[in-house]
């Protein structure tokens, strides 16, 4: 059983993973019941012409094969398929689907992240705007920005010096509120 069950796994994750993602969840209800409910034979028989099923599970590489490694053998003339295995030997290829179906769904994430990493490295390139680490990364990529840098300077204070120190920002002292004040209205004497 492990070495069929394990060769029809690696078949399944050969898919695409939002095909594995599916078939994964359903063959997980699917035994779940089986476990849960070990005498009830509505549990125990799938029939292959299922839409559900058949979208789901069957067309996928690898699932019918994994279904036969835990127990489920084909009846009414390969029209539906029953599982005569034990409980526990169905929790065992339960606990086995969902342990590689966590792992599958971790490297998923791992190549999602990666791709992500990748397109902002390469959007980072493109964009001059973008502070980021790998900008400048040759020395005539710095040398070219060290140039820049002191031209910029050089403008910049040519700028000012045209400007003269009229036009140069100053500090100003402005004045606010009340400077004369009005006492028409305060009563004379006090109180």
């Amino acid at each position: 059983m492990t070495e069929a069950l394990n060769a029809a796994l690696q078949q399944m994750a050969q898919s695409d993973w939002p095909k594995q993602e599916t078939c994964y969840v359903t063959l997980l209800k699917l035994l779940k019941n089986i476990v849960e409910h070990p005498a009830e034979a509505k549990f125990r028989h799938l029939k292959m012409q299922n839409a559900a099923l058949k979208a789901k599970v069957f067309d996928l590489p690898g699932a019918l094969d994994f279904l036969r490694s835990v127990g489920f053998q084909e009846v009414e003339n390969g029209e539906a398929l029953e599982c005569s295995a034990p409980a526990d030997q169905v929790k065992a290829a339960r606990d086995r689907l969902e342990k590689h179906a966590d792992d599958a769904k971790m490297n998923e994430l791992r190549r999602e992240r990666d791709a992500k990493i990748a397109e902002e490295k390469a959007k980072a390139k493109k964009d001059p705007f973008t502070c980021h680490k790998e900008l400048a990364t040759t020395e005539e990529e710095r040398e070219a920005l060290r140039k820049e840098l002191e031209r910029d300077r050089l403008e910049m204070a040519a700028e000012l010096a045209h400007r003269g120190p009229t036009q140069a920002s100053k500090a100003t002292d402005l004045k606010f509120g009340a400077h004369e004040a009005d006492t028409s209205c305060i009563k004379k004497g006090g109180g």
